[in-house]
């Protein structure tokens, strides 16, 4: 948790809409404040820079992965979910894979939700989960 003692998730996504109902989920029904990458201001820094700056609070990650460019994920969505991982903890990052989505070959040391189409709510119950899992932890620490 940060030092205002709040539960902050890091979301993680390529082109597609279907992370703004993560982030409202996550906002509106889990009361948990999000981090979304493509929202920071640049101020010239570069990808990596933002990334290690906007994760520096954040306890959780939820990763979506989604056929932006094909039937497989855009490249820094990949890097991403091993950055979260080495800086969160395996534990603490879920990936939301959209059915027919390549898979990398080292995805199954990863948590993921598969979700059909445009479906992403179903993975909603699955987020909350995880969420309050990870918050209880920290707040016990």
């Amino acid at each position: 948790m940060n030092d205002d003692g709040e539960f902050v998730v890091f979301i993680s996504h390529g082109k597609s809409h279907l992370w703004k109902d993560v982030a409202r989920y996550i906002e509106n029904e889990l009361e948990f404040r999000t981090v979304i990458l493509a929202e920071a201001i640049n101020r010239g820094k570069t990808v990596i820079e933002k990334l290690e700056e906007e994760t520096e609070d954040c306890d959780f990650a939820v990763i979506l992965m989604t056929a932006d460019d094909e039937t497989r994920a855009r490249q820094n969505v990949v890097h991403e979910i091993g950055f979260c991982q080495g800086k969160l903890g395996r534990e603490n990052v879920l990936v939301l894979l959209q059915t027919g989505v390549e898979k990398f070959t080292n995805i199954s040391g990863i948590v993921y939700e598969e979700f059909t189409g445009d479906n992403i709510k179903s993975t909603f119950h699955r987020i909350s989960k995880e969420l309050e899992d990870a918050y209880e932890e920290f707040s016990e620490e």
